[in-house]
């Protein structure tokens, strides 16, 4: 997907909770984990959600993105006019 769009592996997001996940969490722009992974998981991790896997954890990682691009506050009132 990354190469069909012309895009490298920092500029790619990637949410993860195992050992397995590793190689991708350490190579891509942002990774994402869960308070329930192993340490070696979260302590990679840009960002370790408040929420567990299956409990919001990729609405909490979508909102902090829409926040930190600035697009949360729009997106929100889109759903209210």
């Amino acid at each position: 997907v990354l190469a069909e769009r012309g895009l490298g592996l920092e500029q790619a997001g990637f949410m993860g909770d195992d050992l397995v996940d590793l190689p991708v969490l350490t190579r891509c722009g942002f990774a994402v984990s869960v308070p329930g992974a192993p340490a070696s998981v979260r302590s990679r991790a840009h960002l370790v959600t408040q929420a567990g896997g299956g409990r919001g954890a990729a609405r909490e990682a979508c909102e902090f993105i829409l926040e930190s691009q600035g697009r949360l506050d729009e997106l929100v009132a889109s759903f209210c006019r």
